[in-house]
C-alpha cells in the first residue's frame, strides 16, 4: 500500500513539472482591467495565483468547520471516553463473575451502570453478581427489568426460570417457560425444560405438544421423540380411565405400544387395559410381542393372569410358551425357575437358575437358589450357603433413571429424584442415587446446570423400560 500511494505521488509530481515546463514555453500574457484598475501578468503567474487563492479558501472552510464543530467534538471525545470505561469496567465485572468473585463483580456493575448508558447490558452483569452474592431479591429484580429490552427479554427468562425453580416455585417457573417457549422455540433447553415441567405437573398433552413441536424443530431426535410420545399416551390412557373414557384409555395405550413396544411400561398398559376389557387373548399376544424385545417379571405375573389357568404344573409351560418368545434373556430364565419351583419341579428350577447364573450369580438368583435348597430338602447347610452369597452378590436389574442414577421400586413416568421424564429403566446397576420407594412423593425440582438457569436436559432413553 504505501508503495502504491509512493508511486502516485510521483506520477503527479511529474505531471506536475510537465505542466509547469509546458506553461514556461509559453508565457502568453493576460490583461485585465477593472474600474480603472489595469492588470498585465504572464499566463503562468495568473494560474499560480488561482491555485493559492483555491487553497486559501479551503484552508478558511477547514477552519471555519473547526471551530463551529469544536464544542460537539468535545463532548463526543468526552462521551466516547465514558464508553470505553464503562466497557472496561463491565470487562471487569464479567470477568469477576467468571472468577466466582461476587463482591468485585458487584462493585464494577455499580461503575458500569453509572458510565454506560446501555441497561441491557449492565442489568445482566448486576444479576449475575447478585446471584454469587446471594442476593435473590437483586437478582429477580435485574432480570424483570431486562424483560423490558425485546434483545435480553430471553436472558432475562432464563434467570427467573432458574430463581423460581430455587425458590420453589413450579407454577412460576412454568409459566416463565412458557414464555421463553413463545419467543425461541428453537432453543433446546427451553423445548427440555418446559417439557419436564409440564409432564412434572401431569399436563400430559400439553407436553405432547411441546415435544411434538420440538421435533419438528429438530430440537428432539425423531428416534427419542417417538420414545417420549408414547410414554407419554400411556399416562394420557391413565387420565381417559380414571375419567371415564375407557374407549379412550384403550385406543391411546394401542398407539403407545405401536410407537414403543420395547417400552415395558407401554406393553403392560395396553395388556391391562385388554385384559380388563375381556379380550384376554390379544393380552396375551401383546405381552409376547413385548417380552421378545423387553422381558420384565410384572409382565409374567399378567400373563398368567390373562391364560386363566390356576394349576401349577400347567403354569410351568404356560410360561415356557412365554420365554421361548426370548429364550436368550435371564429374565427367561428366572421365569421359567420360579414357575417350576412353585410346581415342585426342584431340579428343572435348579436347572434354569444354574443358567441364568453363569459364573457371577446375582442376589435374585441366589436367594431363589436358597428357597429351592429348602423346598428340596438338600439340607441347612446349602440354604445358608446361596443366603450368604446372597449378600455379597451383584446387584439385580431394577428401575433406574438414566439421567441421574436414581433407584425406584416401580417405574414410574417422572423421576422423583430428578424430575426427568421418561428416564427410568429396567437395567443393571450403573451409577445409583437415592432409593426411593413407590409411596414416596417428593417435591420434584430441576437440577441447575448453570448459574441462572437451573434447567436440566433429559437423557436420552437408549434402553428398555
Amino acid at each position: 500500500m504505501t508503495m502504491l500511494r509512493t508511486i502516485i505521488w510521483f506520477v503527479v509530481a511529474i505531471a506536475a513539472m510537465l505542466g509547469a515546463v509546458w506553461l514556461a514555453e509559453r508565457p502568453g500574457s493576460v490583461t485585465a482591467e477593472f474600474r480603472g484598475w489595469r492588470l498585465d501578468t504572464s499566463f503562468g503567474v495568473l494560474m499560480i495565483a488561482v491555485v493559492v487563492l483555491i487553497l486559501i479558501g479551503i484552508a478558511g472552510w477547514l477552519l471555519y468547520r473547526w471551530i463551529v464543530g469544536a464544542p460537539g467534538a468535545l463532548l463526543d471525545g468526552w462521551g466516547e471516553s465514558r464508553r470505553r470505561r464503562g466497557y472496561r469496567e463491565l470487562t471487569q465485572g464479567l470477568a469477576a463473575v467468571a472468577a466466582g468473585d461476587g463482591v468485585e463483580a458487584q462493585k464494577h456493575a455499580r461503575k458500569a451502570e453509572q458510565l454506560l448508558s446501555e441497561p441491557a447490558l449492565t442489568l445482566l452483569l448486576s444479576a449475575q453478581a447478585a446471584q454469587l452474592n446471594g442476593d435473590r431479591d437483586g437478582a429477580r429484580r435485574a432480570f424483570s427489568a431486562m424483560l423490558d429490552d425485546d434483545q435480553m427479554a430471553f436472558l432475562g427468562l432464563r434467570g427467573l426460570i432458574g430463581q423460581s425453580l430455587r425458590d420453589g416455585d413450579q407454577a412460576q417457573a412454568l409459566a416463565y417457560a412458557e414464555r421463553a417457549f413463545r419467543l425461541r422455540p428453537q432453543t433446546p433447553w427451553v423445548v427440555h425444560s418446559l417439557f419436564d415441567m409440564q409432564a412434572q405437573g401431569g399436563q400430559w398433552k400439553a407436553a405432547q405438544e411441546t415435544l411434538e413441536a420440538g421435533i419438528r424443530r429438530k430440537v428432539v431426535t425423531a428416534d427419542k421423540g417417538r420414545t417420549l410420545k408414547a410414554l407419554l399416551e400411556v399416562e394420557r390412557s391413565r387420565e381417559a380411565e380414571r375419567e371415564g373414557r375407557a374407549s379412550d384409555a384403550l385406543a391411546l395405550a394401542r398407539e403407545a405400544f405401536g410407537l414403543a413396544p420395547e417400552r415395558i411400561a407401554v406393553t403392560q398398559r395396553l395388556a391391562e387395559l385388554q385384559l380388563k376389557s375381556g379380550d384376554s387373548k390379544k393380552a396375551i399376544k401383546t405381552i409376547e410381542r413385548g417380552w421378545s424385545v423387553a422381558p420384565h417379571p410384572d409382565l409374567v405375573a399378567l400373563y398368567l393372569e390373562s391364560s386363566g389357568e390356576t394349576e401349577a404344573l400347567k403354569r410351568v409351560g404356560i410360561v415356557r410358551r412365554l420365554a421361548q418368545q426370548n429364550p436368550g434373556d435371564i429374565e427367561s430364565h428366572l421365569a421359567l425357575a420360579q414357575a417350576s419351583l412353585e410346581a415342585g419341579l426342584w431340579g428343572e428350577a435348579r436347572r434354569h437358575l444354574e443358567t441364568a447364573s453363569g459364573t457371577n450369580p446375582s442376589t435374585r438368583v441366589c436367594r431363589l437358589m436358597a428357597e429351592v435348597e429348602e423346598r428340596a430338602h438338600t439340607g441347612p447347610e446349602k440354604v445358608r450357603e446361596w443366603l450368604g452369597r446372597a449378600a455379597d452378590a451383584p446387584a439385580d436389574r431394577a428401575w433406574r433413571c438414566t439421567s441421574c442414577g436414581a433407584h425406584h421400586e416401580a417405574w414410574r413416568p417422572v423421576c422423583e429424584s430428578c424430575g426427568a421424564f421418561g428416564t427410568l429403566q429396567w437395567r443393571a446397576p450403573g451409577t445409583y442415587g437415592q432409593i426411593l420407594p413407590p409411596e414416596a412423593t417428593p417435591g420434584l425440582a430441576l437440577p441447575t446446570s448453570s448459574p441462572g438457569s437451573g434447567l436440566p436436559v433429559p437423557a436420552a432413553n437408549n434402553t428398555t423400560s
